[in-house]
């Protein structure tokens, strides 16, 4: 049996917990849920000097995790993991280059469990990459921009299988249409007896693959026209792993990069400059569902989450471009949840929680509050990876202490990135990595390797001193933390479900 397929077991195995059974007995009625993704915003990004609107209306007002990571730092495999709460070795997209096609049991994924349960579900913006004008499982609502290349004018869009074409007029920005259109769902589909999900996947803040036509943000993420005056290139953070002074300590797929110099660091400003100026409208878009919502009357009956799918590198650890490598700017992400009283049980709201929790664990907390189960129309269900996020959300259960989160990437063949393979377990002090396949520099194909990384998140946050010096298993601690992130990182890289809740999937080791 394939692995992914191993994944799904009967529905008699799942169990939500306790806490979704008290929870129907406590709630009339099911909340809204607005998922709001930008696209590769990293966390220094989610402030109030950039998104000021985000702010006061979902983080004055809701719950910040402070410790939540994309348990893989690439747009694909992070999707497929909210539309399945689970890791990629069970849902089959490991990297961008496996796209939508690698997902294994498309009709068996979030929005197809909420739409059986009664939900309306409703889409805008950016989809896995490959998907065409079809529209794709569980969608009731299809408003999705076809075609893989990062776009912000001139590109396709596909309204419910209906092809639209948008130019290169300044309304035609892509921040502008997205936001536009999902306020408008929300204005036709709110109020109703039958509850809404949305998922407004945003272009903001990735960068652009094409010329500017109203600003100076070429190549770049492009704002809204309005936004350009935004644009300045004085606030590239310099944190102590910008252009890192000694890479020794790396693996030597890394350590030999070179110094950045002053074109590297002009164009990493633009870069940095144009991506703040673009969040200008996503935070807008924020509010414009925001008040659609209000308008409607649905403000507390209505769950609000704010997420990126990555973060990317701004040189740090010489790093000019890009994604994948298991450090923090690429994994450490923001997470806000904003959640009316009703749906805490009545609990006084928990401001920041500080545990460690990733993108597997929305789909089981959406599941929570939908009363809802990851259960196909044919009685399959699939074994989630992650838990629900409601005990940390409600002070009503316990959550696992020192928990380890699995990061996993896997590309067949050499692409961008000098590494090809690797496992991880990140917990909230530690990070241990094993490369096991990386790119050979003289014919850029993909070779077998055993480079290996671990740092010390508490006393060395930036990721300065890698405690398996030079990538060397060797050089790793020879002590009893050593041993246990290898024991556990053993198990986390075949696990699936959850103890107490799962069933075992053919006998494989459950997740944390």
């Amino acid at each position: 049996m394939r692995r992914g397929a191993a994944a799904l077991v009967a529905c008699a195995a799942l169990a939500m917990g306790a806490n979704s059974h008290a929870s129907e007995a406590k709630v009339k009625g099911r909340p809204n849920i607005v998922v709001i993704q930008s696209d590769d915003q990293v966390l220094s990004q989610f402030a109030r000097s950039v998104m000021p609107r985000t702010e006061r209306l979902l983080l004055r007002h809701g719950t910040r995790f402070s410790d939540y990571i994309a348990t893989t730092a690439q747009c694909c495999p992070s999707r497929a993991s909210l539309l399945t709460g689970q890791y990629p070795h069970n849902h089959g997209v490991r990297s961008n280059a496996d796209g939508y096609e690698a997902l294994i049991h498309k009709s068996n994924v979030l929005p197809v469990w909420l739409q059986r349960s009664g939900y309306r579900t409703m889409h805008v913006g950016k989809f896995l990459t490959t998907r065409g004008l079809r529209v794709a499982p569980g969608w009731s609502e299809w408003y999705t921009v076809l075609g893989p290349a990062a776009h912000y004018y001139g590109y396709k869009f596909s309204v419910n299988g209906h092809l639209r074409h948008y130019g290169h007029r300044r309304k035609d920005n892509i921040t502008h249409v997205l936001g536009s259109d999902a306020a408008r769902l929300v204005n036709t589909y709110a109020p109703r007896r039958r509850p809404f999900y949305l998922q407004l996947d945003e272009r903001a803040p990735h960068v652009g693959l094409q010329n500017d036509p109203f600003g100076p943000c070429d190549h770049a993420p492009i704002p809204e026209p309005r936004d350009e005056s935004r644009f300045t290139t004085k606030g590239l953070p310099r944190p102590v792993s910008f252009d890192e002074a000694d890479l020794s300590d790396k693996p030597r797929f890394l350590s030999a990069l070179p110094k950045l110099k002053g074109a590297a660091e002009r164009q990493l400003g633009k870069h940095w400059g144009c991506a703040v100026a673009s969040l200008a409208g996503l935070d807008r878009n924020v509010a414009k569902v925001y008040r659609a919502v209000k308008r409607a009357g649905e403000l507390t009956r209505t769950v609000f989450m704010f997420i990126s799918d990555n973060g990317v590198f701004f040189g740090e650890h010489r790093i000019r471009s890009g994604k994948v490598l298991p450090y923090e700017e690429a994994l450490h992400l923001p997470l806000v949840i904003r959640m009316p009283k009703r749906y805490r049980h009545g609990a006084k709201r928990v401001a920041k929680v500080e545990g460690a929790v990733g993108n597997i664990d929305l789909a089981p907390t959406i599941l929570n509050l939908a009363h809802a189960r990851p259960c196909s129309r044919h009685g399959h269900c699939r074994t989630m990876d992650g838990r629900s996020l409601m005990p940390l959300l409600t002070r009503s259960g316990a959550w696992p202490r020192d928990r380890g989160l699995l990061t996993e990437y896997r590309v067949a063949d050499a692409g961008r990135y000098a590494t090809c393979e690797f496992t991880g377990i990140r917990t909230s002090d530690n990070i241990y990595v094993v490369h096991s396949r990386v790119v050979n520099p003289g014919t850029s194909k993909c070779i077998p390797a055993d480079e290996r990384e671990r740092y010390d998140l508490k006393r060395d946050p930036f990721e300065l001193n890698n405690l398996c010096f030079g990538g060397s298993p060797a050089n790793c601690p020879a002590d009893a933390e050593q041993l246990n992130l290898q024991r556990r990182l053993s198990r986390l890289q075949n696990c699936a479900g959850i103890a107490g809740r799962d069933y075992h999937v053919n006998g494989r080791p459950f997740c944390e």
